[in-house]
């Protein structure tokens, strides 16, 4: 960084991606929180899952697109969450997120709020992998990156022609705080448009992947 290089280290890098199995299931959740808790079993700002987004690359090369966005009605959304999680992500190949702590930490929350789920949960937890490893330990990294490893900056360094720019909403707090809005039942946009910009950005955060792990396979 101080001498403003590029390092990209050619032996790791196709180690990594080589052992990635397919399909390769590239998934982002969002969460929300509340000071008053809103749903039974839920505590005062725990982050709850509400939606989620996932590109399912196969080795052909085709990617096919799931995603999860709760209803707001006053029911908890964790349930149809898991239910339509474990059927999206199959049982084989690798779970590719950014930053495995989160996710999983998520996953592990609704094993404790859903104990029923809890075999077929653990078995996607088993198939985590961290697409963010590579740049965390710096195997991958460029000036342009400006000495960071989040995905909102690895983004514009390695996919420059992919942006959260033109989205309506661009980060996970404005994702969050908005959802948090709706079910608290103070929120005063539009709620149609609103819902597809919620899913706008969800899924471009895991197309972001599929493009950042697609620069990885070709250095």
């Amino acid at each position: 960084e101080l001498n403003n290089q590029s390092f990209i280290d050619k032996g790791a890098i196709p180690k990594f991606v080589g052992e990635l199995n397919y399909p390769i299931y590239h998934l982002d959740f969002e969460t929300f929180t509340s000071a008053v808790p809103v749903f039974d079993g839920s505590r005062p700002y725990q982050r709850l899952v509400f939606q989620y987004s996932l590109h399912i690359e196969h080795k052909n090369g085709k990617i096919d697109h799931r995603e999860y966005l709760a209803e707001v009605n006053g029911e908890d959304p964790r349930i149809k969450f898991i239910e339509q999680l474990i059927s999206d992500c199959g049982d084989s190949g690798d779970v590719l997120v950014y930053n495995i702590g989160f996710e999983r930490g998520k996953l592990f929350d609704l094993v404790e709020f859903s104990p029923k789920h809890k075999v077929p949960i653990l078995k996607i937890i088993d198939r985590l992998k961290d697409l963010m490893i590579p740049f965390r330990d710096r195997m991958y990294y460029t000036p342009s990156m400006q000495g960071s490893y989040s995905i909102k900056k690895v983004l514009p360094a390695l996919v420059p022609e992919l942006s959260y720019k033109d989205l309506n909403i661009q980060e996970g707090g404005t994702a969050s705080n908005t959802f948090s809005q709706m079910v608290q039942g103070n929120f005063q946009g539009d709620v149609v448009q609103t819902r597809k910009d919620l899913l706008a950005y969800c899924e471009l955060d895991t197309l972001a992947m599929v493009r950042i792990l697609d620069v990885l396979r070709n250095t």
